[in-house]
């Protein structure tokens, strides 16, 4: 499993969430990359919440609308939240209808950019991200960093030259996948 570049596109949007359910709080963060694998914005913050996939779509929609605002409109995107990809694929009711709704809404100023699945071990930047998000004050505005922290630059440098992650997936995760 490995960090994929963008492939047809300028920049890369990977997107994470995070959940501590004991204390009612998330974490929010994202990353766009050039296709060399540099940085180029890195967000996060942190949110009250009752479930993670509140979280991935709160990362998703602040990675959208950054998109916009800083015309990076260019974009595919990368989640490691297979529920979130259903959600806006599908025309189902949800708790989360009005947060997808403004998603998808988003995504068709952008074009409607590709959306794709990775594990968390090809999404490692982002998911550092959300948990760090986790720590921030809760803010209704994402803290936005023009350059990476030092604590993920060996991360950085790693999804750059292609190195891998290993992971074993059970046959339900499998399963899952090729439904998808």
């Amino acid at each position: 499993i490995k960090w994929i570049p963008p492939t047809n596109h300028s920049f890369k949007l990977n997107i994470d969430g995070a959940f501590k359910g004991k204390y009612r709080k998330g974490g929010y963060g994202g990353v766009f990359r050039n296709g060399q694998g540099d940085w180029v914005l890195g967000y996060n913050n942190s949110a009250i919440a009752y479930t993670l996939v509140y979280m991935e779509l709160l990362a998703l929609k602040s990675g959208l609308q950054l998109a916009l605002d800083k015309k990076l409109v260019d974009i595919e995107i990368e989640t490691d939240a297979t529920d979130v990809i259903s959600l806006l694929n599908n025309d189902t009711c949800s708790i989360y209808t009005n947060l997808v709704i403004e998603c998808r809404s988003l995504l068709r100023k952008l074009q409607n950019p590709p959306i794709r699945h990775n594990f968390r071990e090809g999404n490692k930047v982002a998911h550092f991200l959300a948990n760090n998000g986790y720590k921030q004050p809760v803010s209704s505005t994402p803290h936005l960093m023009e350059q990476p922290p030092y604590s993920i630059l060996q991360v950085l440098e790693k999804d750059k030259t292609g190195g891998t992650y290993s992971r074993t997936l059970s046959t339900d995760v499998i399963s899952k996948l090729v439904q998808f």
